[in-house]
């Protein structure tokens, strides 16, 4: 499909998408923009220097009893504010106030204490969900219970103690929210941040330092007041016409005459990408999302889903001093495309003096590292598992289950249950319908065998953890179940695919309805915010500690942030707990995320009725009723909530008069109103 300027104009800034309603998937779609930005505030391309994230600095050293270095870093989940678009500050949520957070940096065999602090504000200031938190560090084979899971999540004023082992490959992580059903807002407005994971093999074959550079690419809209604005098309994703790379729109970087090393993640919750150079010479891929390569493959594009990590190679000498090399976007089926989504960022190749220190600084590595995962043979498996990803009444399913099934389930549940050093393949189909989805499979990285019968694309021939399941698509995984046991999640990660509800679990080496010393939810338990524990074995002199207020990290991305959520408690007595720690004290918190009527079609509306922080004292009935001015308010219908505590209500076909404001009662006593979306 593609639409006209003046139809663009017409349809107005945002609306653009909802206008067509993308309850079912477009090939493409063409417009001017979709933010409501002025023209003076509305960025162009190229003005913008590309940021590099600051490096988390670790506050103290210790040594384990078996004699392995442990660093202990802190960081603050904070509402801040950034400088994104021109003459406008953007409210954002930030690890440590940044957007995106500080790169963490590690060698393997380090293992990390990380304490995560939850001191943003109870709801969202724009959204109005609760912001609980659940940190992910996603590539790292953690136990589950500092995985991330889903549910198990770290309300205001409250700490969570994760430990990371960093014993695998050397590799491209990162770290980003993944609160149940409130993944895709959180990401999206900011809690994301890379984590580099460093060995011998990989220091001595590639780009380091200043040369090895991470490239964190999102998209995003906005209101005209600069804010982020946020339209997931019922749930089918979110596609914004600004493109961000390290938090600035198409941002350009001066480049020496020499090989560069690039990280490239896609922490859009939506967009995927079909990166290429404006020059026509391919790039030298070396790493997946799981490390090293066997071997460079000479790629002239890629195509690149939410949370795949590709490091890629560029050699600049063979341009001269003056010349504009642009990252491009070439796109691929069912994205939303807007004038300069096409555009990505840009080098400018400099006539300074070339610093050829280090590995790879102007010849190509060929042979990498061979890996476990890489050496993994079909005749290894002991079990082959098929699953399809659809979608099903409204609610997107993996292998038929959702993750409300699994809450209900009380976390027995699993889509699968091998057991631990199990090899086995598995065969994830996407035939019923136009969407595309990135699988990421949590714990284990995986070889891909085979894409519809054929051979995977050369830049996948390296481990990965997610895989790009396209339309029409059928992808074969082999992967050997190591490491850890307990329950790990399976998901999309088109986030507001994950969001709802396309979510499962799997387990390793356990029977789920037996007690469980790695409980996700269990075993670690949040704990009130407090000042840092005064033992300092190990304490190295001229690390600066990890700030312990709102102070953001100096050198972050996104135009230096403004924090503004007051700071933390500095002891327990003084911590305010979250609800699940005191539900007595804690009403019914209720949100309408989704409200729109078109006008002589229909009408959808969609929220949360929570208690307790997360999990709702049993099912709740929603009322909604048309508020709109200048008439009497009337009922609308009623909405039941599910095991999440999630809502939702279909009017078709809807009033006959246009609905401009609703406002929701909950039976626990809850109220929310909203405007609703008209276009």
């Amino acid at each position: 499909m593609s639409i006209s300027r003046r139809q663009a104009m017409q349809i107005g800034g945002i609306g653009i998408i909802g206008a067509f309603g993308l309850a079912v998937p477009l090939r493409s779609v063409d417009a001017k923009s979709a933010s409501r930005l002025a023209a003076r505030n509305m960025p162009k391309p190229y003005q913008a220097t590309l940021k590099v994230p600051s490096v988390l600095p670790y506050y103290r050293t210790s040594m384990d009893a078996d004699g392995h270095v442990r660093r202990h870093y802190r960081i603050q989940q904070q509402l801040a504010s950034a400088n994104i678009v021109p003459g406008l500050n953007t409210p954002i949520l930030g690890y440590n106030g940044t957007f995106p957070g500080p790169t963490i940096k590690v060698e393997q065999g380090e293992r990390v204490s990380l304490m995560m602090d939850n001191v943003l504000p109870l709801l969202h200031p724009q959204w109005g969900y609760r912001l609980d938190t659940s940190t992910h560090l996603h590539g790292s084979a953690s136990l589950p219970q500092f995985d991330g899971y889903a549910n198990d999540v770290t309300g205001m004023g409250y700490c969570k103690d994760y430990e990371y082992p960093n014993f695998q490959p050397a590799r491209t992580l990162w770290y980003h929210d993944h609160a149940v059903h409130n993944t895709a807002q959180s990401v999206y407005s900011g809690l994301a941040g890379q984590y580099h994971l460093h060995d011998d093999v990989e220091r001595n074959l590639l780009p380091q330092d200043k040369f090895d550079v991470p490239l964190t690419v999102s998209d995003a809209m906005f209101d005209a007041n600069g804010a982020l604005a946020y339209d997931d098309n019922t749930h089918s994703g979110l596609w914004g016409d600004i493109i961000l790379v390290n938090g600035a729109p198409w941002p350009v970087m001066k480049v020496q005459r020499r090989i560069y090393r690039f990280r490239i993640l896609n922490a859009s919750i939506s967009r995927s990408y079909r990166f290429s150079l404006s020059t026509g010479d391919p790039v030298t891929m070396v790493a997946t999302d799981g490390g090293l390569m066997p071997a460079a493959q000479q790629v002239a594009s890629w195509r690149h889903a939410s949370a795949e990590r590709y490091e890629i190679l560029i050699d600049f000498s063979k341009y001269p001093a003056g010349k504009r090399v642009e990252l491009r976007n070439l796109s691929n089926a069912n994205n939303v495309d807007y004038d300069n989504t096409g555009k990505v960022m840009a080098f400018d190749v400099t006539g300074d003096a070339v610093d050829t220190s280090g590995p790879a600084a102007k010849v190509m590595p060929t042979l990498l590292a061979s890996s476990n995962t890489m050496s993994l043979t079909t005749s290894q498996s002991v079990k082959t598992r098929q699953m399809r990803v659809k979608r099903d009444n409204e609610i997107w399913t993996i292998g038929g289950m959702t993750w409300n099934e699994v809450v209900e389930s009380g976390y027995r549940k699993v889509l699968a249950d091998p057991d631990l050093d199990d090899v086995e393949i598995w065969e994830i189909e996407n035939s019923s319908g136009g969407w595309f989805h990135p699988v990421h499979i949590h714990l284990v990285d995986f070889q891909i065998l085979s894409r519809n019968g054929r051979a995977p694309f050369s830049y996948e021939r390296g481990p990965k953890d997610v895989v790009y399941v396209g339309e029409g698509e059928t992808v074969r995984l082999v992967m050997k179940f190591e490491h850890q046991r307990g329950r790990y999640m399976i998901h999309c990660h088109n986030l507001p695919h994950e969001d709802h509800d396309m979510m499962a679990q799997f387990s390793v080496g356990i029977n789920t309805n037996e007690p469980d010393p790695n409980h996700p939810i269990e075993a670690s338990r949040p704990h009130p915010i407090t000042a840092e524990t005064t033992d300092t074995t190990s304490e190295e002199p001229g690390k600066t500690p990890a700030p312990a207020t709102t102070e953001p990290a100096t050198g972050g991305s996104a135009g230096a942030t403004e924090p503004t959520q007051a700071a933390a408690p500095a002891t327990s007595q003084s911590a305010t707990p979250p609800a699940a720690e005191n539900p007595a004290a804690q009403k019914d918190v209720l949100s309408i995320t989704t409200a729109r009527h078109r006008l002589n079609k229909d009408m959808d509306f969609a929220g949360t009725s929570r208690t307790a922080g997360t999990a709702p004292a049993g099912p709740a009935s929603v009322t909604l009723y048309d508020v709109s001015p200048g008439r009497a308010a009337t009922k609308l219908g009623t909405a039941t909530t599910n095991a999440l505590g999630s809502w939702s209500l279909a009017v078709k076909p809807g009033p006959r008069q246009q609905v401009t404001s609703v406002k929701a009662e909950s039976s626990r006593g809850g109220t929310a109103t909203r405007a609703v979306d008209t276009r």
